[in-house]
């Protein structure tokens, strides 16, 4: 409007990602909007931070987009401008090359080359400085097909698995990352209805999230006590106070203590409600035969070669009036078993495996363990496909580990060796090189033209200066997965120590990643 009707004295524009030159000449030829702009800021911030290392371009689509065939350019395009502003947000421009797993998707390479071509020009725009230490690795989810699945007993990934699903009623709320809960004994009482955020404000939940459950009952109970002898004068333990400025100091340290009460009481019952549902129904035999599976070894560290055929019957087929066992409980063994006997060289045939569903009752699910083919897994052996030449696991000391969280994912072997051994192998996860370009495909927003040189991104949060190590997995992440870019980022003390950031399209439980695994290409 005119500067005589104006409701403000000033404009100040921001943007979430890099913005057309034609918009921007359209700004400043305005005479109505040109004179009361005082800042045009583009803040590269086309994704959501979850958490301090974790970012999500939420795009819940692009899991059956890249592995049902349904990835257009244009949406390749959108997905890696995203990422590019991760970077730009990080003020990390990984140097020479971005890096890969070596897959036989034809999509990760797609995507490697916008990423790498938009990266050439945020730095030709001084978006961005190139570090030479730094790196971006994209991974599809092949690399890992058993982590986003198995049930996984930090407190975290446990609380989001077991209590977002259907028959938790929902208490786990992932979207919103809220917990509802009951305050009250008489949960009849709608007024009885709590609810607290799960983010990293909450000191208690950022200091509880990554242990195992068997350790968070036991600090949760460690607090209390401390929390009951902290404030043990209101809670009567004194009697009588003795003058007035002694009452007056019991009065102002009550509503802390009462906050402080709360909060505590809170992450009391969400671990009696994961144990509740751990040690209900068949969650707590799922998990012992999902870790020896996955691991190929037993609790005593022993090889279960075919032993695990065995242990599966009882899964697929309950004996002598046994426990009944859940669709999504049978699917994930059943995934387990085809991997299992893909890794002892003994691929299953389509015949065995249309037995083993039949057994199972679970036709509606039997297309998450066809789908696994588009994940680049050969599971049959018919050499349909180029089969994935994945690296050997790391080997580690298991002694001393819960027997229930044996399993380590392989995102953490891969952080491991860039951060601690720097020795990431180049034949599993190469730099990589595009082929060709045609800049006439990708939408580069024009970004060199009318933008100033030599205004560096300035970095947020007062993070650490040292090299960062930024993965993407495309489609979507696991909350055991967040977990390792936080545990190996807090091994590193010194500050020009890597810090190791995640992220990808979606973070999925596990139910909903199986849901995605069988609805692929619907």
């Amino acid at each position: 409007s005119s500067g005589i009707n104006a409701e403000y004295g000033a404009a100040h524009l921001f943007f979430t990602e890099i913005i057309p030159d034609d918009m921007l000449v359209d700004i400043a030829k305005s005479d109505k909007l040109a004179p009361f702009v005082q800042t045009v800021k583009e803040l590269n911030l086309a994704f959501l931070p979850i958490e301090e290392r974790v970012f999500s371009l939420d795009n819940p689509s692009a899991y059956n987009d890249y592995y049902g065939g349904k990835m257009t350019e244009k949406k390749l395009d959108e997905i890696a401008e995203q990422l590019v502003t991760v970077c730009a947000t990080l003020d990390e421009s990984p140097c020479p090359k971005v890096r890969i797993c070596n897959s036989n998707l034809d999509c990760v390479k797609r995507l490697a080359t916008k990423v790498q071509a938009k990266l050439e020009k945020y730095r030709e725009a001084d978006i961005l400085t190139a570090n030479n230490k730094s790196q971006l690795i994209i991974l599809d989810r092949g690399f890992d097909p058993i982590s986003p699945f198995l049930h996984e007993l930090t407190f975290q990934a446990m609380a989001y698995d077991l209590l977002s699903a259907v028959s938790a009623r929902s208490k786990i709320d992932p979207v919103k990352n809220t917990y509802t809960f009951d305050s009250n004994k008489d949960s009849s009482l709608d007024d009885t209805k709590k609810e607290i955020i799960l983010d990293t404000s909450n000191e208690v939940w950022r200091e509880l999230r990554h242990l195992h459950i068997s350790t968070v009952v036991q600090k949760v109970n460690q607090k209390t006590n401390a929390l009951m002898e902290k404030y043990s004068n209101l809670r009567g333990s004194e009697g009588a106070q003795n003058n007035m400025h002694d009452m007056k100091s019991m009065i102002n340290k009550m509503p802390k203590y009462k906050r402080e009460e709360a909060n505590l009481n809170s992450f009391i019952k969400l671990a009696e409600d994961c144990m509740a549902a751990y040690n209900s129904g068949t969650v707590e035999r799922a998990v012992k035969l999902e870790q020896d599976m996955s691991t190929g070894f037993d609790s005593t560290n022993k090889p279960i070669g075919e032993r695990f055929v065995k242990a599966c019957v009882p899964v697929f087929v309950p004996q002598n009036n046994g426990p009944l066992f859940t669709h999504y409980e049978k699917l994930r063994v059943l995934i387990l078993y085809v991997l299992n006997k893909k890794g002892l060289g003994k691929h299953l045939t389509k015949e065995t495996l249309q037995k083993l569903i039949e057994r199972a009752e679970i036709k509606k699910e039997e297309k998450a363990v066809n789908n696994m083919i588009d994940l680049g897994i050969d599971i049959f052996g018919t050499s349909e496909i180029q089969d994935r030449r994945d690296p050997p696991r790391k080997e580690r000391d298991t002694s001393g580990v819960f027997e229930t969280s044996r399993w380590t994912p392989v995102v953490m072997d891969i952080m491991e060796a860039v951060v601690h051994e720097k020795n990431l192998d180049t034949s599993h996860y190469p730099y990589f090189h595009a082929e060709s370009q045609n800049d006439g495909d990708m939408d580069m927003g024009g970004i060199t033209s009318l933008r100033g040189h030599g205004k560096k991104q300035q970095v947020v949060g007062g993070r650490a200066t040292g090299p960062k190590l930024i993965i993407f997995v495309m489609g979507s992440i696991s909350y055991s997965e967040m977990r390792c870019a936080h545990q190996v980022s807090e091994t590193q003390t010194t500050r020009n120590s890597w810090e190791v950031i995640i992220g990808s399209d979606n973070i999925l439980t596990p139910e909903r990643y199986l849901d995605n695994l069988i609805k692929l290409k619907d």
